[in-house]
């Protein structure tokens, strides 16, 4: 039997959303996993409800929307000063000036970066054994010799 945490991924998916083995697999472990079982059942029972509530259409209440104009308008009217609305703008602007900056400067050293590895490959492909790995040779001990030969 297949493992509850393998099975748990597919439990959620409709079958028309899984392959032919994928349901196969899921329909053996559920009929002999009854904790699996019952949340299959859950997921089943919440899509149902779902493609239930889909279709409902609901009025909102009376006044709602003069509610939200009243409070979008408040919070429009709440900052009206003119060195209030001067101080916000230049720190939105001192604050995207700074973001650009850093931007610009880490893209900078990423091409540097870049370059430096492009012109240590093309120094090492021009000199062959430079950046590779020598091993030092070691003596061979007689003994392995004689019974070498």
């Amino acid at each position: 039997m297949t493992p509850c945490h393998a099975i748990r991924p597919l439990l959620p998916a409709r079958a028309d959303e899984l392959t032919l083995s994928e349901v196969r697999i899921r329909a053996d472990h559920v009929a002999a996993c009854t904790r699996c079982a019952a949340e299959a059942a859950a997921y089943t029972r919440l899509g149902q409800a779902l493609s239930t509530m889909a279709g409902l259409e609901v009025d909102p209440a009376d006044g709602t929307l003069e509610r939200i104009l009243v409070a979008i308008g408040r919070r429009r009217t709440g900052v009206t000063g003119p060195r209030v609305l001067a101080a916000a703008g230049a720190s939105g602007a001192l604050v995207a000036t700074v973001v650009v900056a850093r931007a610009v400067h880490h893209r900078h050293r990423v091409q540097q970066r870049q370059a430096q590895r492009r012109r240590v490959l093309r120094s090492a492909r021009r000199r062959p054994g430079v950046g590779r790995l020598r091993l030092p040779t070691l003596p061979v001990p007689a003994p392995a010799l004689a019974r070498a030969k």
